[in-house]
């Protein structure tokens, strides 16, 4: 417990205060806790803990006025932004996850359009002949599905008329 002279001197080795008056001041105003005693010749009693705490709050004031930066208001915001970094870190962190299923389902597609799409039909295709056979192996080819397809051969009539007509179309 100390008494409103060993605070005075206290705060005055600090720089903070150098009259007794201002630290009564304090009291009475409440910045600096302390409580009346029944002795006469002590007015105040002060904590030791409760004198750092307003040391502490004196610097702080003190600090404020000299740079222009409220450390309370500092410290809540630099703790915010490390929040909103993190928070940013697992956004970004989702995205590569989303991008790398997109990337996965577009593959998966141009997989499954590459195995359904096939090529266009050619004569020379549906006759099982090369690309580069001449007209006159097409037309062959042609003669021996039309004997094969000849309803008096006992084939399907409709799928000779077919092949005729695409047969007619090759010989013009």
């Amino acid at each position: 417990m100390l008494n409103v002279k060993e605070v005075t001197a206290q705060l005055k080795s600090l720089g903070i205060a150098d009259r007794e008056e201002v630290v009564i001041r304090w009291i009475l105003e409440g910045k600096l806790k302390a409580r009346r005693t029944p002795d006469l010749n002590i007015d105040y009693v002060i904590q030791p803990g409760d004198l750092a705490a307003f040391i502490l709050d004196k610097k702080m004031e003190e600090k404020i006025k000299q740079y222009g930066i409220d450390f309370h208001k500092w410290e809540k915001t630099f703790y915010e932004n490390k929040r909103l970094k993190e928070e940013m870190e697992e956004l970004k962190s989702s995205i590569r996850i989303e991008q790398s299923k997109v990337r996965s389902l577009k593959k998966m597609l141009q997989a499954e359009y590459a195995l359904s799409a096939t090529a266009p039909l050619t004569y020379n295709s549906l006759l099982g002949l090369d690309a580069a056979a001449d007209n006159d192996q097409v037309k062959r080819e042609f003669k021996k599905l039309l004997k094969a397809l000849h309803p008096d051969r006992g084939g399907d009539e409709r799928l000779f008329k077919v092949f005729y007509d695409h047969y007619e179309k090759t010989t013009k």
